[in-house]
């Protein structure tokens, strides 16, 4: 079992889990405990603040979606109130859903450009984003793969996961050593998908990062909050490391932190509780 060192910060809880796998690699990952939505997404906000202070190239991927809605309106805001320039950083899509224009209201790239690219004055020469109407969804893949790689991995990527416990699109019983790919959509995901669409829509594949993505990341971040990612939270983080649970590789990574709220967290073990 994982050691845990539990050191407390304000109104939060930060634990570190030193877990080891194989013979002598280890993994440190951090699991913050804020009180609400809100301030889940202020630290994850401000983590990509401080990044673009600090590394104004840096390559940054964030998923969209309703967990990090308020992330990305958090980080236009402190952009604008502490000054400090995204012209020079670069953004690449976490995924899309297969056939879904970017016109679209319910496709991740419309989500980007509206709560993110727009309010940051993005230009279209700082992303690249998948295109999931391509007739070749291979090439598209290839083509993201090698944008990061010239670029030099990316520097951080905000995640957040599904019910299934999905990461992007890598839903259950992907491999971890996946880079860019299409893959076919669980039910799970099919169904809540149906929420970012105006009429019910066909949603049978996806496109995106893979796991291995995640793991060459200099920082990887998961956001998760409500009482409806509990039961996953607790799995990812008190559960075994395995490919039906995605989201658990984040505690292979060696710099991961999981921010998630008290709701989210209230199925962990009383080690983690705030006190």
């Amino acid at each position: 079992m994982p050691s845990k060192n539990r050191l407390q910060t304000g109104s939060r809880i930060i634990c570190a889990f030193n877990s080891y796998f194989h013979l002598s690699s280890i993994s440190q990952m951090k699991l913050t405990i804020e009180k609400d939505y809100d301030g889940m997404s202020l630290r994850a906000a401000r983590q990509v603040i401080d990044l673009v202070k600090s590394n104004p190239d840096a390559l940054i991927c964030i998923a969209a979606g309703d967990t990090p809605k308020l992330t990305c309106e958090l980080i236009a805001n402190l952009a604008k109130k502490e000054n400090v320039a995204f012209n020079k950083c670069y953004f690449v899509s976490l995924d899309e859903w297969v056939g879904i224009p970017p016109e679209n209201e319910g496709s991740c790239q419309y989500f980007l450009r509206t709560w993110l690219f727009k309010p940051l004055k993005i230009s279209d020469d700082q992303v690249h984003l998948f295109n999931a109407m391509s007739k070749d969804l291979e090439k598209e893949c290839a083509g993201m793969d090698k944008i990061i790689r010239e670029k030099g991995g990316i520097d951080l990527i905000i995640v957040g996961v599904g019910r299934n416990g999905h990461i992007g699109f890598n839903e259950p019983g992907i491999r971890f050593e996946e880079y860019s790919h299409v893959v076919d959509l669980d039910e799970t995901t099919q169904s809540v998908g149906q929420k970012y669409f105006r009429e019910e829509t066909k949603l049978t594949q996806g496109i995106t990062l893979g796991l291995q993505h995640l793991m060459e990341a200099k920082k990887a971040i998961l956001i998760a909050n409500g009482i409806k990612k509990a039961d996953v939270m607790k799995e990812t983080i008190e559960g075994e490391i395995h490919t039906g649970m995605p989201a658990s590789i984040m505690r292979k990574h060696t710099n991961a932190e999981i921010i998630i709220d008290e709701e989210a967290a209230s199925k962990l073990t009383s080690a983690h509780e705030i006190q």
